[in-house]
């Protein structure tokens, strides 16, 4: 959901949580205490962390937690556990709402009681499927299944415009916005320079126009050292014919 919306995010060490405003925590159902401890962490310092269902169900050992979510978990994310379903084998078509977006989820269930705070979201039954919580100097949304695999399976429009929110609730801007949604921009830059990257999954020529954020790299010119194909600049905006299942390569100088 998060390359359909064309943002680019990291697969983060615990160690270098610190350096992110936000962070996104898929299929957490089990977690270690030292895990647990460092999110908790992130969380009071300031940081935005995101769970989808059932964190750290099994602890150390594969032991079940007799308060869900385990480890204090309950008191980081203002819930607890009133209910649970394992059922991956039936729930394919399970969906559920989250801050006004009907999405998908998938493979497990789990309903919440309010422990200090907010429901975000809830089940055809009207149960409780997501809960929103302060704690420390940061937040915290807990969602009730799993919307990554139910994305993965159903590709809703929903979810990508849910996950997408998920930034501008944690003031992130993504490094680069493009008017295409079929094709790829990436932004990367090192000591060999900055280059964006345009990749063009389709049959046909698609004319582009990427935005970079304002602070991501500086540059007045911009060529594209890959397919050679023109590319016109306008402040922090390139424009390029990428022809079909091609890309562009373009260094920004």
């Amino acid at each position: 959901a998060f390359f359909d919306s064309n943002i680019q995010p990291d697969f983060v060490a615990l160690d270098n949580i610190g350096e992110y405003k936000i962070i996104y925590l898929p299929y957490p159902v089990i977690l270690k205490p030292d895990t647990v401890a460092k999110l908790r962490k992130f969380v009071e310092e300031g940081g935005t962390l995101v769970s989808e269902g059932l964190p750290g169900y099994f602890g150390d050992h594969g032991h079940v937690g007799t308060v869900q979510p385990n480890y204090g978990l309950d008191e980081l994310f203002g819930a607890r556990e009133s209910y649970v379903e394992f059922t991956p084998d039936i729930s394919n078509d399970l969906m559920f709402e989250v801050r006004g977006a009907r999405i998908y989820g998938r493979y497990f269930r789990q309903d919440y009681e309010l422990h200090g705070g907010q429901a975000a979201g809830h089940y055809s039954n009207g149960n409780i499927a997501a809960v929103e919580n302060k704690s420390g100097q940061g937040r915290t949304l807990l969602m009730g299944s799993f919307p990554g695999a139910g994305y993965f399976l159903h590709h809703g429009s929903s979810t990508r415009s849910l996950f997408a929110g998920l930034l501008q609730s944690a003031g992130v801007t993504p490094q680069v916005k493009i008017d295409d949604t079929s094709v790829q921009a990436r932004l990367h830059q090192g000591a060999g320079g900055a280059y964006l990257w345009v990749l063009n999954p389709t049959r046909e020529t698609r004319p582009v126009k990427v935005g970079l954020a304002a602070g991501t790299v500086d540059f007045t010119t911009a060529e594209d050292v890959w397919g050679k194909q023109s590319v016109t600049v306008s402040g922090h905006e390139v424009a390029v014919n990428v022809p079909g299942r091609d890309g562009a390569v373009i260094a920004l100088r």
